[in-house]
């Protein structure tokens, strides 16, 4: 349970220097910038799912992780302000990243899906 809580604290977390650090800047962020934040927030997203969801698919867990993520890029972007153009290249570039773990986290290797995800994810 200690786990579970640790995860979730980072993936709150990570979400709200995220969103501060959008809000701040106040116009579009930098995209690879953005799209690794939005990685760095699937990783979390990905350990929260692994450590307190045991008893889901792990297809399922990489699917929730996706959504989840993708759902608070999109209010990110509403939140940032950012409209037309911008806001498409920010969000799409988030979601990039986030992709981009969640295949990661399918083709890993067994030990380090292990790690990261749980005793029984694959």
């Amino acid at each position: 349970m200690f786990f579970c809580a640790v995860a979730a604290a980072g993936f709150v977390g990570g979400w709200g220097l995220i969103l501060g650090w959008h809000v701040q800047a106040g116009a579009m962020p930098d995209l690879p910038a953005n799209g690794l934040a939005y990685a760095a927030l699937a990783i979390c997203a990905m350990a929260l799912a692994g450590r307190c969801t045991a008893k889901w698919h792990p297809a399922l867990k990489r699917v929730s992780t996706l959504i989840a993520c993708s759902v608070l890029a999109g209010i990110d972007v509403g939140l940032s302000g950012l409209s037309g153009e911008a806001a498409q290249k920010t969000f799409f570039a988030a979601l990039l990243g986030i992709a981009l773990v969640v295949l990661a986290a399918r083709h890993a290797p067994a030990g380090l899906r292990q790690r990261w995800l749980g005793k029984d994810s694959a």
